[in-house]
C-alpha cells in the first residue's frame, strides 16, 4: 500500500526484491529452524509451494504500472546452489538473472549465490560470468547513463580487497530468536574473495554506477577504492547488528523497510 501510494516523481518504475523470497532450503549446515533438520524433501516442497503462493499473493497487490522483480537468495536455492535447487526456484519466479533497461539506465541482476559457493554448479556459474561481462560491455557500447546491479550477497562490507578473514566482528539476532546469544559472524555475509576480485575487475572496467544488495539483515554504506557504492539493505523481517555497525552504516540508522533511489544525471542517484 505504501508503494502504491507513491505519486508522481517519487513513483518508482520497478521494485527490486534482492533475494529470500521463500524459506525452505535445508542446505544450511547447523540450520537453526528444527523443521527444516527433520522434515523430508516432500514435505518441504509442500511448505515450499505454500510459500511461493504467499509471496505472489501479498506482491500481487502492487499496482500494475510498478514492475516487480525477483532476485533469489541463499534462502531460496542454499548456500551451495545446485542446478536441481535453482531450477527449483526459477520453476516458481523465473530467471535467477536477467538485465533490463529503464529509461537508458542499465540494470543487471544477478544470482550471486553462485558467486558464494559456486563448487555445486561450476558450469552454471561459468556461464553466468560469461554473460556479466557481455551484458556490461552491451551496456557501455549503448551509453547506458548508469549500471545498477543488483544480488543476494553484499560483495564486500568495508572494501572490495577485504580477505575471507579480514572481518572479526559479529552480529547478534534479536533477544528470542534462536538460542540465546545467537550470532552470525560478519565474514559469513559477503562474497568470498576469489569470486569478489573476478565481479569487481569488471565493475571498474565497466564503470558500473552501484551496486544493491541484502543477506546482511542491516544497513551497510560503503565504497570500493574507485568509488563504486556497495549499498546493503535490511530486511522486511528480522533485523541482525553488528559488532561494528558504526562503522559500517555510513550514518543510516537500522531497521525494517524499502530503499527509495532516486536516479538522476548520468552516473549520479540519491537513496534513502
Amino acid at each position: 500500500a505504501q508503494i502504491n501510494a507513491m505519486q508522481r516523481e517519487d513513483r518508482p518504475l520497478f521494485v527490486c526484491v534482492c533475494g529470500d523470497l521463500v524459506d525452505t532450503e535445508s542446505s544450511f549446515s547447523g540450520a537453526i529452524a528444527s523443521w527444516k533438520k527433520v522434515m523430508s524433501g516432500w514435505e518441504r516442497n509442500l511448505v515450499f509451494e505454500q510459500q511461493v503462493k504467499d509471496f505472489k499473493r501479498v506482491w500481487a497487490g502492487l499496482h500494475p504500472d510498478i514492475a516487480l522483480v525477483c532476485l533469489c537468495g541463499n534462502h531460496d536455492v542454499g548456500n551451495r546452489p545446485t542446478r536441481a535447487s535453482i531450477n527449483h526456484w526459477t520453476s516458481s519466479f523465473g530467471d535467477d538473472y536477467l538485465s533490463f533497461w529503464v529509461n537508458g539506465t542499465f540494470n543487471l541482476c544477478l544470482n550471486n549465490c553462485l558467486f558464494s559457493n559456486p563448487t555445486g554448479a561450476p558450469d552454471l556459474f561459468e556461464e553466468q560470468v560469461r554473460w556479466m561481462e557481455e551484458k556490461l560491455a552491451y551496456a557501455r557500447e549503448n551509453d547506458a547513463t548508469h549500471i545498477f546491479v543488483y544480488g543476494h550477497f553484499p560483495w564486500f562490507l568495508k572494501h572490495e580487497e577485504e580477505s575471507d578473514d579480514f572481518l572479526t566482528s559479529y552480529s547478534a539476532a534479536p533477544a528470542g530468536w534462536g538460542p540465546p546469544g545467537s550470532s552470525f559472524a560478519d565474514s559469513y555475509f559477503t562474497i568470498p574473495y576469489e569470486q569478489r576480485k573476478i565481479a569487481m575487475a569488471m565493475f571498474k572496467k565497466y564503470d558500473v554506477t552501484a551496486c544493491f544488495s541484502g543477506h546482511f539483515h542491516q544497513n551497510v554504506v560503503s565504497k570500493s577504492s574507485w568509488g563504486m557504492p556497495m549499498i546493503v539493505t535490511g530486511p522486511l523481517s528480522m533485523n541482525l547488528s553488528s559488532e561494528i555497525a558504526h562503522e559500517l552504516s555510513n550514518g543510516e540508522t537500522n531497521g525494517i523497510g524499502m530503499r527509495i533511489v532516486d536516479v538522476g544525471e548520468r552516473g549520479k542517484f540519491t537513496h534513502k
